[in-house]
């Protein structure tokens, strides 16, 4: 599950309320200003591994009707990590631009980011945008953290610079620049969205070719990004990696073999970690604008203009997932899910397990 969803951002705008609404996943000693000291320390969290008290956060997304107010729709979210060394203690980064509206196929940040259009009956197809069509079974948001580390700085003032993307793209070669030689663990982070709910309302929405809109007023997706702050006790993921890599009674070191070897423990309460809001704000639910107050912008931010020029999907198809999804009729519910983590085997940074869906979405 979401453990909050309200304007907070400790990263990019810590000690005060951040400009756009953000939900998160992780431990709950999230706050305004964190460290990992201060995370390990949570009561709770909601990723799959109890000794995993890191936050995540990435922005929600709503759904714009035509005389311009907004409603929330209901997710959850998975995280996955691979093997390398474990982060540094207050090891904070950011992935993805929020006030990107254009596509450059050249960037590796860009690169990825992805939205799979999911359809459990037939063909699920990924983009490298909010989808222009209908996804019956929902839309996954996708995002890769850079895994290449300078081996110095725990941040930066962009809080990018410290890190890089591997040489074969987001998931996949080595840390070969001799800037960044440090492999991190790979964080790659599924956000699932109930659109397939909305299905039936795309008429009565302000933009009926792409009806959806990320909190910080960004239609196209490619503004998409997400926040890491580590927070892993001490010492738990270094042997999760060092260890769980290499079982092999399930593919790629399943994370099963790691709680039976007590390497880490299974979190039995994951759903059930969540913390108050810091602010006295309505995010969810049926709005009049996006909180803060953030305007819908397209291409060069010119505000509620022609789409950005993306017309195709950025590869032709994916399998279609294996989990399922309970539909329901739009609604202004708290969404539901829960944080996973899985840890592949050495020299297989582009591949993830399966992994299973607790509760309905």
């Amino acid at each position: 599950d979401f453990i909050v969803t309200e304007r907070a951002d400790p990263v990019v705008e810590p000690g005060i309320q951040s400009s756009h609404v953000h939900s998160v996943i992780g431990g709950s000693n999230f706050d305004l200003i964190t460290n990992t000291s201060y995370l390990q320390q949570s009561e709770c969290t909601s990723a799959q591994i109890k000794e995993d008290k890191s936050n995540y956060w990435f922005p929600h997304l709503y759904f714009q009707w035509a005389n311009g107010t907004f409603s929330s729709l209901t997710g959850g979210a998975v995280t996955y990590a691979g093997s390398a060394t474990a982060f540094p203690d207050n090891f904070r980064m950011v992935s993805g631009d929020p006030m990107l509206r254009t596509w450059d196929e050249s960037s590796k940040a860009q690169q990825a980011v992805s939205f799979n259009c999911l359809d459990f009956e037939g063909t699920s197809v990924t983009y490298n945008w909010l989808p222009s069509v209908n996804c019956p079974s929902g839309i996954r948001a996708q995002i890769n953290f850079p895994m290449c580390w300078d081996g110095k700085n725990t941040d930066s003032d962009d809080h990018k610079s410290h890190v890089a993307f591997p040489s074969g793209g987001p998931d996949s070669g080595t840390c070969d620049d001799p800037a960044f030689p440090v492999t991190l663990p790979r964080i790659f982070i599924e956000v699932y969205w109930a659109s397939g709910d909305w299905a039936s309302k795309w008429g009565e929405a302000m933009n009926t070719t792409q009806p959806f809109v990320f909190a910080n007023g960004d239609p196209t997706g490619f503004g998409y990004h997400a926040d890491f702050i580590n927070g892993w006790e001490d010492d738990k993921l270094q042997n999760l990696m060092d260890q769980c890599g290499q079982c092999t009674s399930q593919a790629y070191g399943g994370i099963d073999c790691c709680y039976d070897k007590g390497v880490v423990t299974k979190n039995e309460d994951a759903n059930n970690c969540k913390i108050d809001s810091h602010f006295d704000e309505q995010v969810t639910g049926n709005l009049a604008t996006l909180p803060g107050n953030n305007p819908v912008t397209y291409v060069s931010g010119a505000p509620m203009g022609a789409a950005a020029s993306a017309s195709a999907p950025a590869s032709s198809a994916a399998a279609p997932a294996s989990s399922s999804t309970e539909s329901a009729a739009p609604s202004a519910s708290a969404p539901a899910g829960n944080a996973n983590i899985v840890v592949p085997h050495r020299g297989h940074h582009h591949n993830r397990l399966a992994h299973t869906r607790r509760g309905s979405f």
